[in-house]
């Protein structure tokens, strides 16, 4: 028993004026009462219960010190209610990270219709291409692509991630399309820094790496650079469906279909996980992303 126990411990013995009913009420025998109370008073160095053999009573220090032994005790009970209401109750804060482009094409749809459903539950979303410690940044979820390692995680796998090959009519104007993956050699090709090799299967799959013009670790500045006529990129295709229907972003190579990735969401392996944290396991789980798989179909070019 601490410092804390033994106040909480005082408080009531002095409102019950015995160290049996104050015991009785912490489950503690008269004995261990009077020795906790006795030791307390020799680290204070003061007396703080005047003993008789019908009561105890406060002394004026005793008093003084009860006002801060019922805080302390009100207090703990606080907690120990809060606690048990966060079992009960899906409330609480969580801490998501997931790539930059996930973030922004796809997370506030699915988080809009978390926070309808738990109110409760506040999330703090950090969107970031790096893997994150989730333990020491104190993440409950992390949606990574590829196939994420970690000591003491658990991993839920979410979908295959589609992918297009795809630019903007814009490039088109400037030089023939590619017939064949191997064609991509003469074109300006826009790569991301963790996918510089494209695998395509028609009938044969080929993997080839093509000449990077320009590479980068975001998505965005992909999708952004191929609006604008920058080149060719191989992309997700759930982050392409809206301007390949409006032809702002042309499919190449149709024939020719490009190997998926795996999006899976991590998290610590924990003994007793929140309210919030099972809520949102739930919700992962009954969550339909067949969207992240399905083909997505627009103009090609040719």
């Amino acid at each position: 028993m601490d410092s804390l126990d033994d106040m909480i411990l005082l408080a009531e013995v002095a409102e019950t004026g015995s160290f049996t009913k104050g015991g009785q009420r912490l489950g503690m025998p008269k004995s261990t009462v009077s020795q906790r109370i006795a030791q307390l008073e020799a680290r204070l160095g003061l007396r703080l219960l005047n003993r008789s053999t019908r009561q105890v009573t406060l002394t004026a220090a005793g008093q003084v010190y009860l006002d801060y032994c019922r805080r302390v005790r009100d207090e703990a009970r606080n907690a120990a209610a809060a606690m048990g209401h966060l079992k009960t109750q899906p409330e609480g804060h969580l801490r998501i990270t997931c790539p930059e482009i996930t973030a922004s094409h796809f997370m506030p749809g699915f988080l809009g219709g978390f926070a309808s459903a738990h109110p409760g539950i506040t999330v703090e979303l950090i969107a970031t291409n790096r893997h994150l410690d989730l333990l020491r940044e104190r993440i409950d979820f992390a949606f990574r692509v590829g196939a994420p390692q970690g000591q003491d995680m658990i991993l839920r796998r979410i979908s295959a991630i589609r992918r297009v090959l795809v630019t903007a009519p814009a490039y088109l104007e400037t030089c023939r399309a590619p017939m064949r993956p191997s064609d991509l050699a003469q074109h300006r090709c826009l790569i991301h820094d963790t996918q510089p090799d494209w695998t395509f299967t028609a009938g044969e799959r080929l993997t080839l790496r093509p000449p990077a013009a320009l590479s980068s670790d975001s998505m965005g500045f992909l999708l952004q650079s191929v609006l604008l006529g920058g080149g060719i990129a191989l992309l997700p295709a759930y982050i392409c469906q809206a301007f390949l229907a409006t032809g702002a972003l042309v499919r190449l190579l149709p024939d020719w279909t490009p190997a998926a990735y795996e999006m899976s969401m991590i998290f610590p392996s924990r003994e007793n996980p929140s309210r919030a944290q099972l809520a949102f396991r739930d919700y992962v789980g009954a969550y339909d992303f067949s969207a992240f798989a399905e083909p997505h179909v627009g103009p090609t070019g040719g």
